[in-house]
């Protein structure tokens, strides 16, 4: 994507999510964009709307059918992307649109690996843990298994990760007696 494009995106992306934040709709928003992001993420769909063989008035029915099941903040923003003629960058605009609302709000997926499955009130405490110490708000909690890590955990939210891994203890420790 070039810079041009980028910026455009960008833009798009975060005037949704003034106005749902503003208006205290960024949850619906969150949703809505999700929903879409899960038909886009098909190739088939991706293709559809970036090709140039495709007529504006095809895309546009597929926009409307997501303007049927989205909030209103959604319907209207979706009808600004097609009087613009911006349908092929729906998606990048979506992804965008995620983002942003997650700044905006400071609410991440939080996302933890162990070695083993994790009791709810070890979830819980973790997800606590991971609000405090990098000061957001849980969205989701999502748990990985991966029996290499050896024991500990790793917990990742907002680009930000604490490592208390026995693997990484390991690693540390024979890069320190090299």
């Amino acid at each position: 994507m070039d810079k041009k494009t980028q910026a455009l995106t960008e833009t798009y992306a975060k005037s949704l999510a003034d106005v749902a934040v503003e208006k205290n709709a960024a949850a619906a928003v969150y949703d809505d964009v999700k929903a879409i992001l899960s038909v886009l993420d098909d190739k088939k769909v991706q293709n559809f709307l970036a090709s140039t063989a495709v007529s504006l008035s095809e895309k546009a029915c597929l926009v409307r059918l997501f303007q049927e099941s989205g909030s209103d903040y959604m319907k209207n923003f979706l009808e600004i992307i097609l009087q613009n003629e911006r349908q092929s960058l729906l998606k990048p605009i979506m992804e965008e649109v995620l983002k942003e609302l997650n700044l905006k709000t400071q609410t991440f997926d939080i996302e933890v690996t162990t070695a083993v499955a994790l009791s709810d009130s070890q979830k819980e405490r973790l997800g606590a843990l991971a609000e405090k110490k990098f000061a957001l708000t849980k969205r989701d909690f999502i748990e990985q298994i991966d029996e290499e890590i050896i024991g500990g955990f790793i917990l990742k939210a907002n680009n930000k990760v604490i490592d208390t891994s026995i693997r990484s203890q390991l690693q540390e420790l024979k890069m320190n007696l090299k």
